[in-house]
């Protein structure tokens, strides 16, 4: 894992030089004469596509350009698809995630985002997908849809949700109206927003968070989002895709934190990133033979692809980085950048969620993985069964009855059950419970014969004993 502390550089940007920024495949080959031609020529490009398309330059501009899936030349789009949709062979399981909570971020201008469901009500993008440049006013929400379709151009209305409200990473804004502008937020992982909808979703299972869990190099990955395709050797594209892809990778880099300073501010996050190796081994853009990229050290990498390995380019944007710890699918980062157009030694660098749970929960409501029940007020936790939340931390538990909550509980909670007092469990512990009255562990175990009856076994006394809700 590792660590970068060094201090800000202030650098005015405009628009031009902010999207040739994100063009690193220059400076991962340090040809500086092709960098400053090539700069020169996406200027004078988008000066044109300023004046002679003026109507559609946000399309260009907001989220870093269209953003495709890059993919193996011997693999076939169906592939991806069905994995990105679930269809067989690629079911959700232990060993398959659930595509199902990654959904559509489209604006009535036609910018288009990847955003993931982490609560019945809350998802959560890229900033620049929002606002990219300096000069970009907030976005308004009503021009926004939240989409949770395979096919965002084919959704019924009844999964298209409407947006209340959009929340920027502080650190992401800051950065914008310093004077001069200290430039995105990207290069040290704090390119994130959360999207509020205006009503929650039943038609899928949010996502969880890494709530303490990490990843480690070489683990394996997927990513999904909606942009649009291209074959990694030939860099074929295909630009008019609107369904949902996905792909999966291994990690090859975790910075676990960048601190960045200056006199006025001072701002820490943490990235995630891989690379598309392609099948002769000689793409290998994050192993040892290649000089680090950006904040991300020299380190090594796997120099061959994996079944359907796959990269982001700049139109998944947002789009999230799915592994399973613990025997749970958890989101570990979000799709930021790109080095390349997605052809073969693309490089795409996530921001660590890691580094925001904190400002992440201000947002969420209480048991944000709980899925709703056809909106009838009931809740299902995959861990802890139905239930219904009332006011003041009470909730009615189908089985165990009335119990009070912490009002933000979710993987971990401390309860409050009649006689038994304050018990503490999680996820990964029930239905064993600890109560902090005895000092003691319980297991709970449902009466086979009494509805509302369960039997409890004391550890520390070796006994059973009765609890009826």
């Amino acid at each position: 894992m590792d660590k970068i502390h060094f201090p800000q550089y202030l650098k005015k940007t405009n628009w031009i030089w902010t999207v040739c920024r994100h063009h690193h495949l220059l400076q991962i080959f340090r040809l500086q004469l092709l960098r400053q031609i090539y700069c020169l020529l996406v200027r004078i490009r988008l000066i044109l596509i300023y004046f002679l398309f003026s109507p559609l330059q946000n399309q260009f501009v907001f989220g870093h350009f269209e953003r495709r899936l890059g993919k193996l030349e011997s693999q076939t789009w169906e592939n991806h698809l069905a994995l990105g949709t679930n269809q067989f062979p690629f079911i959700a399981s232990s060993g398959i995630p659930d595509f199902s909570s990654v959904g559509a971020l489209v604006s009535d201008d036609g910018i288009l985002g990847t955003a993931t469901l982490i609560a019945p009500n809350i998802a959560i993008t890229a900033a620049h997908v929002l606002k990219n440049r300096t000069k970009d006013p907030l976005p308004n929400p009503n021009e926004w849809h939240f989409i949770l379709h395979n096919d965002f151009e084919s959704a019924p209305s009844n999964v298209r949700y409407s947006i209340n409200k959009f929340i920027i990473h502080p650190d992401w804004i800051s950065r914008q109206q310093e004077s001069p502008p200290l430039g995105d937020g990207d290069k040290f992982g704090a390119d994130l927003a959360i999207v509020e909808l205006t009503n929650s979703t039943t038609v899928a299972e949010p996502v969880l968070l890494p709530n303490g869990h990490s990843l480690l190099v070489g683990q394996k990955i997927y990513v999904a989002g909606y942009g649009n395709l291209v074959d990694g050797e030939s860099g074929t594209q295909n630009l008019g895709n609107s369904r949902r892809m996905a792909g999966e990778n291994i990690v090859d880099r975790v910075v676990q934190e960048i601190v960045m300073s200056s006199n006025t501010v001072s701002e820490s996050g943490g990235l995630l990133a891989f690379d598309f190796d392609s099948p002769s081994g000689n793409s290998n853009r994050l192993g040892s033979e290649f000089e680090g990229f950006e904040n991300l050290p020299i380190g090594k990498s796997d120099s061959f692809p994996i079944e359907l390995e796959a990269s982001t380019a700049e139109g998944d944007s947002g789009g999230p980085m799915l592994a399973r710890v613990n025997d749970k699918w958890r989101v570990f980062g979000i799709v930021s950048y790109g080095s390349t157009d997605s052809t073969y030694g693309d490089i795409t660098v996530l921001t660590r969620l890691n580094n925001h749970l904190n400002w992440i929960r201000t947002y969420l409501p209480a048991w944000p993985s709980a899925r709703m029940v056809n909106h009838s007020g009931w809740l299902e936790s995959d861990w802890f069964g139905f239930f219904r939340r009332y006011s003041s931390g009470w909730n009615f538990h189908a089985e165990l009855g009335w119990f009070w909550s912490a009002p933000k509980a979710d993987d971990s909670v401390w309860i409050y059950l009649n006689h038994l007092k304050w018990l503490w469990t999680s996820r990964d512990a029930f239905p064993y419970l600890y109560s902090y009255t005895d000092g003691d562990w319980l297991y709970f175990k449902k009466d086979e014969n009494t509805e509302d009856k369960w039997q409890v076994y004391h550890f520390l006394n070796s006994h059973w004993s009765n609890y009826l809700n």
